[in-house]
C-alpha cells in the first residue's frame, strides 16, 4: 500500500505540471497576489512535486485574503525569517527530498506534519516534542538536535527551513519503523505514529489521509487558476 500511495502521488501531481527553465531564487520575494495565485518557481525551481508541493501548502496556510488583494497567512508563518513564502518554499524542497530518501509520498508527509504541527517548526506538545512532525524528546527526538539542543533551535529558528531536514529524516525513519511493525499497513503505521498501537480507531490516520487528499486538491486547484490567469 505504501508503494501505492507513493505512485499514485507522483502520477497526481505529474500529470498536470509543465517543466519550467526558472531556477531557484531564494533572494527574490514570491508574489502571492490571491487574484493571481502564487507561483513558486522563482523559489523552488522547476521540480514539478516540489511546486505542487509548495503551492498547496500556501493554499492551507492562508487565512483569508486581505483588502490588497494579499494573503493572509497564519501567525507562525507571518513571522517566520524571510516571510511565508520563504518559508514555504523551503519546507515544500525539504518535505520532498526527505520523502524521495525515505521512499514515501511527500504529500503524506505534508499531511503528517500539518496534522502534527500545522507545519509549524518550532510548535512544542505538553510532552515536550517538537519539529514539523512532532518527535518526543525521550524516544525518536533524543539524538536529533533540534529537538534536545535549546541553543541550536534558537539559531535554526532564523532559518527559513528552521533544520527541519533532520527531523524530517527522523520522523519519517519512526513512520516506516511503525508502518513494518504493523505489518506494512500504513493506517495502522500511521495509528501507531501517533499512539505508539497499530490500532485505527482513534483516527488519527483517517485524519492523515483526509490531510494528504485536501493537500492534493489544493495542488491541482492552484495549478488550474494560475492557467486561466496565464491565459487571460
Amino acid at each position: 500500500m505504501r508503494i501505492l500511495l507513493l505512485i499514485i502521488g507522483v502520477i497526481f501531481v505529474g500529470a498536470w505540471h509543465s517543466r519550467s527553465e526558472a531556477g531557484p531564487l531564494f533572494n527574490e520575494a514570491a508574489s502571492a497576489d490571491l487574484a493571481q495565485v502564487s507561483d513558486y518557481r522563482d523559489l523552488v525551481g522547476d521540480d514539478p512535486t516540489v511546486l505542487a508541493l509548495a503551492r498547496a501548502i500556501d493554499a492551507r496556510l492562508t487565512i483569508r485574503e486581505g483588502r490588497d488583494g494579499e494573503p493572509i497567512y497564519v501567525q507562525h508563518c507571518r513571522v517566520s525569517q524571510g516571510g511565508c513564502p520563504a518559508r514555504i518554499a523551503t519546507l515544500a524542497r525539504l518535505i520532498t527530498e526527505a520523502s524521495n530518501r525515505a521512499g514515501v509520498d511527500p504529500f503524506l508527509t505534508a499531511a503528517i506534519a500539518m496534522r502534527e504541527s500545522g507545519l509549524n517548526p518550532l510548535a512544542v506538545s505538553p510532552v515536550g516534542a517538537r519539529g514539523v512532525v512532532q518527535l518526543n524528546p525521550k524516544y525518536r527526538g533524543k539524538s536529533v538536535p533540534f529537538v534536545y539542543n535549546e541553543r541550536y533551535r534558537e539559531e535554526c529558528s532564523k532559518r527559513p527551513g528552521a533544520c527541519q531536514r533532520e527531523v524530517l529524516d527522523a520522523g519519517l525513519g519512526l513512520y516506516d519503523w511503525a508502518v513494518d511493525r504493523c505489518g506494512g499497513d500504513v493506517e495502522k503505521g500511521l495509528a501507531w505514529y501517533n499512539s505508539g498501537r497499530c490500532d485505527t480507531n482513534n483516527g488519527y490516520a483517517n485524519a492523515v489521509l483526509h490531510e494528504r487528499r485536501r493537500l492534493l486538491e489544493l495542488a491541482k486547484d492552484s495549478d488550474r487558476a494560475l492557467r486561466t490567469a496565464r491565459n487571460d
